[in-house]
């Protein structure tokens, strides 16, 4: 993956954006402890309490909605593409260009929450190696993972309106109206 290219990740409730990792390295040398610098990064955002939580319950997703929350980037290193694959996701490579993809690492990079000596707070790790940092931003109902997806790829370019993209296929249909169709990857 060239460090022009964007990878948008969907599956049934979430959205990652998938970029190169040196180039968020490069922007937050604090996660070169995190990616490989080869390799790729898949970000995304959401609910404090919820997202990457081991117990889901589906009051504390309704909670998540309903009141405003804190949030966590989630941040997980890949190797290559079908690294990240999980059943059910579908993948759509966005064309774009270098200032656009810096564009897009400035927005996520805007969202990692730091300590007053620049630290990233880790709030918790999974199993698959996915890490859930401190994260600035309220996560509501009109605020979601997806909306924050939605506003990251119009920082690469495309013209998408965040505010209606509240699940996972609204976010789909607005990448395919932008041209982009979907990849098996294998």
């Amino acid at each position: 993956m060239s460090n022009s290219q964007l990878h948008l990740f969907c599956n049934k409730l979430h959205t990652f954006l998938v970029l190169p990792a040196s180039v968020l390295i490069d922007r937050l040398p604090q996660l070169e402890q995190y990616l490989s610098r080869q390799g790729l990064a898949k970000v995304g955002w959401g609910d404090y309490q919820y997202y990457g939580a081991e117990y889901q319950p589906l009051w504390l997703a309704a909670k998540a909605l309903l009141i405003p929350t804190s949030a966590v980037v989630s941040l997980q290193s890949l190797d290559n593409l079908t690294e990240g694959i999980d059943e059910g996701t579908t993948v759509y490579p966005i064309d774009t260009n270098q200032s656009l993809v810096h564009a897009v690492v400035e927005f996520i990079s805007r969202y990692f929450d730091t300590d007053t000596e620049g630290q990233l707070s880790l709030v918790r790790q999974k199993s698959c190696g996915t890490g859930f940092f401190k994260a600035r931003g309220t996560y509501l109902i009109f605020n979601t993972c997806n909306h924050w997806t939605a506003y990251g790829l119009r920082r690469a370019g495309l013209k998408i309106v965040p505010q209606f993209n509240f699940s996972s296929a609204q976010v789909q249909r607005s990448v395919t109206r932008n041209g982009y169709l979907p990849i098996t990857v294998k």
